[in-house]
């Protein structure tokens, strides 16, 4: 999962936040990341393969939101040579399920401005900008994200 997160952040992260951080983000980062929240209580990330190979992830958990409880979307990562064939939109169409299945009427998640490929994915599923942003900060670096949500 660290390989393929880190494939998917330099092909859509790239121009965005510059190769110089993404480089400083090594491995072990990302595989302590994905130790922390495999060992937690939320759903384990919804995972798709070829040849039983993990080609994407879609990792989401609770959160209380401003109208009460949703789910919200930490990470969905798809391989960059798998882009466009239709992997994406059905990790999304199982997870969906998943996540009405669960009792939640709404979905959100933080896009980072300027994720093109992101954001083109989700307003094709339905999500909406709702005007909410914020900043955060990685290695000193500003990093814009605004939020977007969709009813399930």
């Amino acid at each position: 999962m660290t390989v393929l997160q880190r494939a998917s952040w330099l092909a859509a992260y790239g121009e965005v936040l510059g190769p110089e951080l993404l480089d400083a983000l090594a491995p072990g980062v990302h595989l302590q990341l994905w130790r922390r929240r495999l060992a937690g209580d939320d759903p384990k990330p919804m995972l798709i393969c070829i040849e039983q190979r993990v080609i994407g992830l879609l990792y989401w958990q609770h959160q209380e939101g401003e109208t009460g409880p949703e789910a919200h979307i930490r990470a969905l990562y798809l391989h960059p040579a798998h882009w466009r064939q239709g992997h994406g939109k059905r990790l999304w169409q199982a997870v969906a399920m998943q996540m009405r299945r669960a009792g939640f009427e709404r979905v959100s998640l933080w896009l980072l401005a300027g994720n093109r490929v992101g954001e083109g994915f989700y307003l094709r599923r339905g999500f909406r900008f709702d005007g909410e942003q914020r900043t955060l900060t990685q290695r000193g670096q500003p990093c814009l994200q605004r939020k977007m949500c969709r009813l399930l």
